[in-house]
């Protein structure tokens, strides 16, 4: 009956485009240029730098505790390395590792 259920879904979408209410999208790539981040616990700052080849291209400071964040820089030059990922995806990806790596320093 499931999969009866699926392959309606999946006709309906692919005939009609509709969707069901819980229905979405999530696309999965390899990230080729991982962040490198410095954590200031004192102050509740978290540094998150994209770099390649040694040079920086994007800095991003987080200050988690007053919930601001300054950016740095652009992707453009390297955008065959980030496809498909942009600017606003590493300001993200940092803000959510911000939030964490400050959580784990005050633990410790």
């Amino acid at each position: 009956m499931h999969k009866l259920k699926e392959l309606y879904r999946s006709l309906q979408f692919r005939l009609f485009r509709i969707q069901h209410k819980d229905s979405g999208w999530t696309s999965f790539a390899p990230l080729e240029i991982v962040p490198e981040y410095k954590v200031d616990s004192e102050n509740g700052l978290v540094t998150g730098v994209v770099k390649h080849n040694e040079r920086v291209y994007l800095t991003v400071i987080v200050d988690v505790h007053n919930k601001k964040t300054v950016t740095k820089g652009s992707l453009r030059k390297i955008r065959k390395y980030t496809h498909p990922f942009k600017k606003h995806h590493y300001i993200d990806m940092i803000k959510g590792e911000a939030e964490s790596l400050i959580e784990d320093q005050t633990f410790r």
